[in-house]
This record gives structure tokens, C-alpha cells and sequence, in this order.
């Protein structure tokens, strides 16, 4: 039970400095930064649960290893979660369609829609900016005479998630 109270006390205070941090702090890769702040608060679970039971400050039904290992997987299910929700309202396509026709607080075409998207940056300033976040990660890189292609890595993950729409069925349609 200390190390589940441990996993919640740990992602809470790592979860809100990423927040703070976010709000305080320009960032050119918002992404890896969220990342770094949850394995911040694995590794600071780890260490004070660690210490914990090394020092029998943590009284438990559990072994200490069994205790830690229920806490270490509560901490991932909490972090995995906070990132599929930081994700969501960070880049959902969806989503901001939702927004910017909420901004216009009127019905708008498909064109509209299309030269206002995020706060009327439009399509091609998404575009832009997805293809450089694949750029910068390492998926995709620019070929000037014929334009993006993936690279290894960018080929094992389109691979790996092409398997993944078959193994589950998903179709794009």
C-alpha cells in the first residue's frame, strides 16, 4: 500500500510541475520534455521506495519487491494516461476543428473550416508543422527533388503500427 501512495504522491507533484513548467518555460519540443518529466517521477519512485524498504519505513501486507511492483505499475498506468490526455488536447485534429468552430461561433464550410483550422493558421501551416515534428523525430526526413520519405526508423514504425491496424482490425475509411 506505500509504494500505491508513493505512485500517486510522485506522479501528482511530476504531473503539476509539468504544468507549471509548461506555463513558465518556451519549449521547442513539448513532447520529449513531458516525457522526461514522467521518467523524472519513475525514477524518484523508485529511489524514495527503494530507500523506503531498504530503511523499513514502509510496513506492508506485501513483500517490498511485490509492494514496489504494484506501485511502479500504478505510476505507469497514471503517466500513460496523463500523456494520452496531454496528447489529445495538444494535437487532436478533431479537437481543434471542434475549437476554432466554437471560436467562430457560427457554421462554417469544409473550405473554411480548412483556411481557419487552428485559429486561422490553416491546413497547410498543420501540414507543416506535423512534418517537421516526424522531421525532428527522427521518422521522416526531406528529399528536396522529390519531396518526404521515411527513414529506417520511420519505416519500422509505419510497419510496426501497420501490423497493429490489421492485428485489431482498424480500418481507415
Amino acid at each position: 500500500m506505500f509504494s500505491l501512495a508513493l505512485a500517486l504522491l510522485s506522479f501528482s507533484f511530476f504531473a503539476v510541475a509539468h504544468v507549471a513548467f509548461s506555463h513558465l518555460v518556451a519549449q521547442a519540443r513539448r513532447e520529449r520534455v513531458l516525457v522526461r518529466f514522467m521518467a523524472g517521477s519513475a525514477f524518484a519512485f523508485v529511489g524514495i521506495d527503494l530507500a523506503a524498504a531498504a530503511l523499513h519505513l514502509a510496513s506492508s501486507t506485501l513483500s517490498p519487491l511485490l509492494d514496489g511492483i504494484v506501485g511502479l505499475a500504478a505510476l505507469g498506468f497514471l503517466a500513460l494516461g496523463y500523456v494520452e490526455f496531454w496528447s489529445l488536447i495538444e494535437r487532436s485534429f478533431s479537437l481543434r476543428i471542434l475549437i476554432d468552430l466554437a471560436d467562430a461561433n457560427r457554421a462554417l464550410g469544409l473550405d473554411d473550416i480548412a483556411r481557419n483550422y487552428s485559429g486561422g493558421r490553416g491546413l497547410k501551416w498543420m501540414m507543416d508543422k506535423r512534418t517537421t515534428d516526424l522531421i525532428g523525430s527522427g521518422t521522416l526526413r526531406l528529399d528536396t527533388r522529390r519531396g518526404y520519405r521515411l527513414t529506417i526508423r520511420g519505416r519500422f514504425v509505419a510497419l510496426a503500427f501497420c501490423a497493429l491496424h490489421r492485428a485489431f482490425c482498424i480500418r481507415i475509411e
